[in-house]
């Protein structure tokens, strides 16, 4: 975990989650949402309504997450030195999704968020997304935008995450891309 007052596992949680996500909304992009200061819960509903029974079929899912950038003015040298080493660097990822999880995957990426935060913007459909997600945490004011493009058995996604902190020294920038694509059936080890 990065070395940081504020709550990153918000980002974090969603990374670990966008293969069952954005997969499934790769099923049903004939119609896509659109929606603007929307709560998560009206996000959640609306992306509920395009699904049909199709859905998305089950099997081990690869990611590739690489740390772009990382700005955490307060950050001590020795662990500035550290975080500099990583950037460009990846981690491999893979996530096995059963049969059960396919069948309705999609709740699980947007109830997950907090009760504080709203979708300033919230576009997906046609291969791609883009959205805003605002959120106010007593350590002050967070930001997490993605970008990127989707089809049914891959995707390309830039995420960051902003948190403005109480304090200069506690204010904080990271942007990682993930690349991911399914890979095969699952197996007893994954």
């Amino acid at each position: 975990m990065l070395p940081t007052p504020i709550n990153t596992g918000l980002a974090m949680n969603r990374i670990a989650l966008l293969p069952i996500a954005l997969v499934s909304f790769a099923s049903c992009e004939k119609k896509g949402v659109e929606m603007n200061n929307a709560s998560v819960a009206e996000v959640a509903n609306a992306v509920q309504k395009q699904g049909d029974d199709k859905f998305i079929d089950p099997g081990k899912w690869q990611q590739t997450v690489t740390l772009v950038s990382m700005d955490m003015p307060g950050m001590p040298q020795e662990a500035r030195n550290a975080m500099q080493q990583a950037i460009g660097k990846s981690q491999v990822h893979e996530v096995c999704l059963s049969p059960e999880e396919a069948k309705s995957p999609r709740a699980k990426f947007f109830t997950g968020a907090e009760k504080n935060c709203r979708y300033e913007h919230f576009n997906w459909g046609g291969g791609k997304v883009d959205l805003k997600l605002l959120c106010d945490q007593p350590s002050g004011p967070q930001v997490m935008e993605l970008v990127g493009t989707y089809e049914p058995r891959s995707y390309s996604m830039t995420m960051t995450a902003t948190s403005q902190g109480q304090k200069a020294d506690e204010q904080m920038k990271l942007s990682m891309h993930v690349d991911a694509k399914q890979a095969g059936q699952c197996t007893a080890k994954s």
